[in-house]
């Protein structure tokens, strides 16, 4: 454990269950904001309207051959390989 992860291990440690769950909730927060920030840009949903404009361009790639057809799980498969 590096010396930052252990500060924060040790406040973490002295502070009240309350003020803990307010830390994860804002590091859960952090973290997917990072993962946000590196991912690439097809693969974030920013709205309704984001979804719509996304769907429809993938539909045409599939439609000219330039894209192929993927199940869920292949789909999942190739978000996790990123």
């Amino acid at each position: 454990m590096t010396t930052t992860k252990q500060e924060l291990y040790n406040t973490i440690d002295l502070i009240p269950d309350s003020i803990a769950k307010e830390l994860l909730n804002y590091a859960d927060y952090l973290t997917s904001k990072y993962i946000e920030e590196t991912m690439p840009d097809e693969l974030i949903i920013k709205d309704n309207a984001d979804l719509k404009k996304k769907l429809s361009e993938r539909i045409e790639k599939i439609e000219r051959g330039k894209a192929k057809m993927l199940t869920i799980d292949e789909a999942f498969e190739e978000i996790d390989s990123l």
